[in-house]
């Protein structure tokens, strides 16, 4: 080999040398660098983005073979539960709540539940569903057996929610109203409404024991409540867009309406995740159960169930 041609050689594998270290660094294709899996605190569990809808169901609302079926896919799901092995999910697309069965595969519209963009769902501890209707701020409950109950009609007037969480005694609901700037505690009739809490602004809500946690455009972070007082604020001035809060055995995730991250919220800050980096484009909703979390990912069109590594125990 002539000298040149060695010369020529080595400075191209300089080359491709350089050129690999800076996409490793970069994140191959620009912006943030996409971290391995194991160093993500959620592990991707399974992703649906549509089931074989049948026709028929039981008493209780469960899916039967039998009926007539049809493949239909999701078009634009904006919220999701998770009930006793049964996943609920509200399409603004097809405006319907379907019930899923991942155990048969299939999928049955629940009657007589309406659902638009910023419908929001709920499980109660006995199973009964809530769900939120953004348009008049009513909430309506879908209880065991498949029997959609009429909106709570809260005491009083000029009731308007816009977020609530179904909190771990009594089965009581709290819910934001933005206008009134307060936090009222609903029973689980429906009939008696009553202020426990005064907000700063509106924004998301979630209920961990006895903690409620409220989130804020104007704070930019999550607020901790404990009997009505103000316990601490987490993550101050680092969420831009607050969108969804979920909590569960004292461990927070928000949904950042501004990137559409999703983050791990505690007293040393943000852990966060790009939706990119776990496959989400626009997720609209998000919801934690049994140390799983799900998401309702209206721009991708499906819902992701991810499992989540929680912080080892001190």
């Amino acid at each position: 080999m002539k000298l040149a041609d060695r010369v020529a050689g080595s400075r191209l594998l300089a080359a491709a040398a350089i050129l690999a270290a800076a996409l490793a660094m970069a994140g191959c294709g620009g912006g943030e660098a996409v971290r391995a899996d194991q160093e993500r605190w959620l592990s991707p569990v399974f992703s649906l983005t549509g089931a074989q809808l049948t026709d028929r169901a039981d008493a209780t609302g469960l899916p039967l073979p039998g009926g007539r079926e049809t493949f239909l896919n999701f078009l634009y799901p904006v919220a999701v539960a998770s009930r006793f092995g049964a996943l609920f999910v509200a399409d603004a697309g097809h405006r319907r709540l379907f019930r899923y069965e991942r155990s048969s595969g299939l999928m049955h519209a629940v009657p007589g539940v309406g659902v638009a963009m910023g419908t929001i769902l709920r499980v109660a501890p006995d199973g009964s569903l809530y769900a939120l209707e953004p348009a008049s701020g009513e909430i309506a409950r879908l209880v065991v057996g498949g029997q959609v109950l009429p909106p709570m009609q809260t005491s009083g007037t000029g009731r308007r929610y816009l977020d609530f969480a179904v909190g771990s005694f009594a089965g009581h609901l709290l819910a934001i109203d933005p206008l009134r700037r307060v936090v009222d505690q609903i029973d689980p009739s429906g009939w008696i409404a009553a202020p426990v809490l005064n907000i700063e602004l509106g924004g998301p809500m979630a209920v961990d024991g006895d903690s409620v946690l409220t989130a804020d455009a104007h704070c930019r972070c999550v607020n901790e409540w404990r009997y009505g007082q103000l316990v601490r604020r987490l993550a101050a001035g680092q969420i831009r867009l607050p969108k969804a809060l979920a909590a569960e055995r004292g461990e927070i995730y928000v949904l950042d309406g501004f990137d559409r991250s999703i983050s791990r919220v505690s007293a040393a800050g943000l852990e966060t995740i790009q939706a990119r980096e776990i496959s989400l484009v626009a997720p609209e909703q998000i919801t934690v159960a049994g140390g799983m979390l799900y998401v309702a990912d209206a721009g991708s069109h499906k819902v992701a169930v991810f499992r989540i590594r929680r912080h080892a125990s001190p």
